[in-house]
């Protein structure tokens, strides 16, 4: 058998990437020797049962059960690519498979990528957990399941329904699992807080008329110039930073339900407002998201108050009492 495979890969027959691991896998048994074997074992039953996982007795050439496994496992691939038949542990690795592993193969075969398979098993995690079936991932399905995720969480599942979708568009695949043809398409992003605890009149329009200016490009000096225009991307960054802030400052001065914007400029109040938001569940945020996000309202609100800092991030004050 094993000069049958030697011969067959020195003329071949296996794969590039598999040939160096059989022919170091056969020359490994010929080095220590074995009376087990024999020259028609050629089937892949016939080698799993005189190999068997689980022997009670390493061959001592082997320094641990794990590798004389690996080694098995080798043999057991080239016997099947040799012969064209499966093995039983081929077989019964392949009955314990669901459907989204065996999209995952599908889509391996095909050369979908690396990255392409780590995206679909993420969106696997989250369906089986949900236990949700390949068919039942549509664009209304998505959207309800992202809406229930953590931030940090959102990205990974979105690039996984984006694999999802790729492999969906091939009518091969669709075929095979039964797909429907109805793409899901894109995936709405995650709402501004302003959805859920809006600005006020007075801070509104102020908020939209210096957004209006960054996204045309603020006028510099008197001879017409203007700074770039901001991203759109950027610009909704600042409509979270704004967000956040007006609903950290309606939770520490509940009055003030339509204040002038002055009011939020003025120093006391910022700080006041960042102190109860570290200490509000649904207000706080990590440090660095924090200070982000009082840089991105800092220059709004110098309009009002040119000589507003930022409050320290991060830091806890030391009680010397």
């Amino acid at each position: 058998m094993f000069q049958q495979l030697k011969s067959w890969g020195d003329e071949g027959g296996l794969s590039e990437g598999g040939w160096p691991k059989l022919k170091a896998a056969i020359e490994f048994h010929e080095a220590f020797g074995s009376d087990r074997g024999t020259d028609d074992m050629v089937h892949p039953h016939q080698f799993e049962d005189v190999w068997l996982y689980d022997l009670e007795d390493v061959p001592g050439h082997f320094s641990n059960p794990a590798q004389y496994q690996a080694w098995r496992n080798i043999l057991i691939s080239a016997l099947e690519a040799y012969s064209g038949l499966i093995s039983r542990q081929s077989a019964n690795q392949e009955e314990a498979k669901d459907d989204w592993l065996r999209l995952r193969d599908w889509c391996r075969e095909r050369d979908f990528g690396y990255v392409h398979e780590n995206n679909l098993l993420a969106l696997r995690r989250v369906a089986l957990r949900l236990d949700t079936t390949l068919t039942e991932v549509t664009q209304d399905w998505a959207e309800d399941v992202q809406k229930g995720l953590e931030q940090s969480h959102r990205a990974a599942f979105r690039a996984g329904v984006g694999a999802f979708e790729r492999a969906r568009a091939v009518p091969e695949i669709r075929r095979k699992f039964g797909l429907p043809e109805t793409p899901i398409g894109q995936l709405q992003r995650k709402p501004s807080p302003n959805e859920k605890c809006p600005l006020p009149p007075r801070l509104r329009a102020a908020f939209e008329e210096w957004i209006g200016l960054l996204a045309a490009g603020e006028p510099v000096g008197f001879r017409g110039r203007r700074r770039k225009s901001v991203a759109e991307a950027t610009l909704r960054q600042y409509r979270f930073a704004i967000a956040w802030y007006w609903r950290a400052f309606a939770y520490a001065f509940p009055e003030q339900s339509d204040p002038d914007p002055a009011v939020l400029a003025d120093q006391q109040v910022l700080e006041e407002t960042s102190r109860i938001a570290d200490e509000t569940n649904g207000l706080q945020l990590k440090p660095g998201i924090k200070k982000e996000y009082l840089g991105k309202i800092q220059p709004f609100l110098h309009r009002w108050n040119p000589r507003l800092v930022q409050p320290e991030v991060g830091k806890k004050e030391i009680n010397e009492g």
